[in-house]
């Protein structure tokens, strides 16, 4: 029992970015703690660090799986080199103070202050640590209102205190941090706006073709769903900048048009703006209305093919025939052969919508993509080579090994499938364009295309699709609303 009752845990935390940067603060507490440690003859079984320059989540995420850990395992011992190390909020204090109240061996050491705080403390030392608390309290609640004059003046003068997005980076310019375009990756971002446009490019797909330009977070992992939505909504990419919920004029490059943004985001807020992914593809999901209940016809796969029904919602729906997706695209072909087109506008717009889908510039890239993932694989292996002998040397403990090789396991079977996929894009070279092999090269156009570019297709000519009760499809063309 006095074996466990020594064990503890140590707290560090820096409060700079420069001493960050330094690693002398972080080192200089380690030592402090450890032979402090040493003296009272307590067992360090765990050290938990946070950094200043962590996000709020990170840094939250790591308080919690400290006191978690504390408690699952039974350790009585907390030390921290002072309370402005330990916690700068009454919200975290309070966690602390349940902690110790709930088991009157429990220990908080203050090394520098020379404080030992537990359930019987004496007034006095509680009195103490609640005066470190509000000197602690007070110095972050200062730092944020100085922090807040900054942000303040630096969006008066059109920059974002902040991370800018993908596309643009930081640079020090005249003693000031400002935000110019990263020239890696800037162009691609148009393209991106203009693939969220189109029918199918779900934000998991978006996110996928970001990756493949280079556009991914820090770690070099695809963007999350989530984060496609941010970026997508970011009004940054049109020169202004957001923060705290306010809109400021910037003074940044913009890399898209108001217009192009603006209908993204018309896109991102109707009802069909974000389509579920789903393993089938058929070429007519969500195109085609039931005219009795005005519900889209969803597709299922039967001995390999389509067939098409809406919800059968009402009495009139249950009688209605399934369409068949090879019946119903001989019928598109008809209509997209009775399109006149001398002039060639037609096709010279369905080319520059189709454009957009087809990667750009990529090959350049690819490359040097491949050689980062590459090292970064490396990089993870040698991590993981280093921290079994960590486990072997008795430095961390087991539950802590097995947590931090899973993390890198997760991250290097990401970089793999992503180095994967670079790779098959890189062994297959761009299609040679080919000259229409029939008289009418919008329907050439067509049959040459994937699921998707075909909906693009007829999302530009067909003004409706309508399913009818016996089994046909009225398709009415832009210009012809008539036609049938």
């Amino acid at each position: 029992m006095q074996q466990a009752q020594s064990k503890a845990i140590i707290l560090a935390r820096v409060s700079s970015k420069t001493q960050e940067d330094e690693g002398y603060s972080l080192d200089s507490q380690l030592k402090l703690m450890r032979e402090y440690c040493k003296r009272k003859k307590l067992v360090i079984v765990e050290e938990f660090k946070i950094t200043e320059t962590a996000s709020k989540e990170q840094r939250r995420k790591i308080y919690q799986e400290m006191v978690t850990y504390i408690t699952k395992h039974r350790i009585y011992n907390l030390i921290a080199e002072k309370t402005d190390r330990l916690t700068r909020n009454f919200k975290d204090a309070t966690m602390i103070d349940a902690w110790l109240e709930k088991d009157e061996r429990r220990m908080l050491h203050l090394v520098k202050e020379n404080l030992l705080l537990h359930k019987e403390a004496r007034s006095d030392a509680k009195f103490m640590w609640n005066i470190y608390l509000s000197v602690a309290k007070k110095y972050t609640d200062n730092l944020r209102e100085e922090a807040m004059k900054g942000w303040a003046e630096k969006l008066a003068q059109g920059w974002l205190p902040a991370e800018p997005p993908p596309g643009y980076m930081t640079v020090t310019q005249d003693g000031k941090k400002i935000h110019v375009l990263n020239p890696d990756i800037y162009k691609f971002m148009p393209r991106i706006f203009k693939l969220a446009l189109l029918p199918g490019y779900t934000r998991k797909k978006l996110s996928e073709e970001m990756a493949l330009v280079g556009i991914t977070t820090k770690t070099g992992r695809p963007f999350s769903a989530s984060a496609v939505t941010r970026i997508l909504t970011n009004p940054f990419y049109v020169g202004i900048n957001r923060m705290h919920g306010r809109e400021y004029h910037g003074a940044q490059e913009p890399i898209i048009t108001k217009k192009l943004f603006h209908e993204v985001q018309r896109k991102l807020k109707s009802k069909n703006g974000e389509q579920r992914l789903r393993k089938h593809n058929p070429i007519f999901k969500r195109m085609i209305t039931c005219n009795n209940c005005g519900s889209k016809v969803s597709w299922s796969k039967q001995k390999g093919v389509f067939y098409g029904g809406c919800q059968r919602r009402n009495a009139d729906c249950q009688g209605m025939k399934y369409l068949r997706e090879d019946r119903v695209e001989k019928l598109v072909i008809q209509k997209l052969e009775g399109i006149n087109d001398p002039k060639r506008k037609v096709i010279a717009k369905l080319n520059a919508a189709l454009q957009i889908v087809r990667p750009q510039d990529v090959g350049m890239y690819r490359q040097k993509m491949i050689d980062e993932l590459s090292r970064q694989i490396n990089k993870l292996r040698r991590m993981e080579e280093r921290l079994y002998d960590d486990r072997l040397s008795g430095f961390i403990s087991k539950e802590k090994y097995d947590e931090k090789r899973q993390q890198l396991a997760s991250q290097a079977v990401g970089a793999a499938e992503r180095l994967a996929m670079l790779r098959e894009a890189q062994d297959i070279s761009d299609p040679v364009e080919q000259k229409p092999e029939s008289a009418n090269p919008i329907v050439d156009l067509y049959l040459k295309g994937s699921p998707d570019q075909k909906r693009i297709v007829m999302t530009m000519l067909f003004r409706s699709m309508v399913a009818q009760r016996g089994g046909n499809v009225i398709v009415s063309l832009y210009g012809n609303p008539r036609s049938g």
